[in-house]
């Protein structure tokens, strides 16, 4: 029976119609591998899409908006570099604008300085875990200390 199956799916490849043959259930060697692409590319969108979603861009050529400042962090030179190096590493594609989390409650950092030690914060961006990824090789010590101590002042 099998063998019967493979030879009328050979033929049916043979085959210029568009439709299956009856007796077989094969489709032409052209629309299966059509049908191959499109399952395929079914399975492969949720990934693009999550991987976009987190450090991807916005698709525009608009820059994207510096997460709101503070009185006291318009005022700290070092607090600004830290909004700059945020911004650019596209941290706000995950955590959002104003640190409010666009993935997860885990995500909104509004309120980071309360919850975790600088130690731990730092942490969390050198080696990420949970969906963020590594930032140890991306960034420097001095520019993962900027972001450390602005994300500690958020209380």
């Amino acid at each position: 029976m099998l063998k019967q199956t493979k030879q009328a799916c050979v033929a049916a490849s043979l085959n210029d119609n568009k439709q299956p043959d009856d007796s077989s259930g094969c489709y032409p060697a052209p629309l299966r591998a059509a049908r191959r692409l499109t399952i395929g590319a079914l399975i492969l969108a949720p990934f693009v899409l999550a991987l976009a979603a987190c450090g991807g861009t916005s698709g525009g050529s608009a820059t994207p908006k510096a997460p709101a400042a503070t009185a006291a962090s318009e005022s700290n030179p070092a607090y600004v570099k830290a909004q700059e190096l945020f911004t650019a590493n596209k941290c706000i594609s995950c955590h959002g604008v104003d640190l409010e989390g666009k993935v997860g409650v885990k995500t909104n950092l509004q309120k980071v300085g309360s919850k975790l030690s600088s130690e731990q914060i730092a942490d969390q961006i050198k080696n990420g875990g949970g969906g963020m990824p590594v930032y140890k090789t991306k960034l420097s010590e001095e520019e993962i200390g900027l972001l450390t101590d602005w994300l500690s002042s958020k209380k």
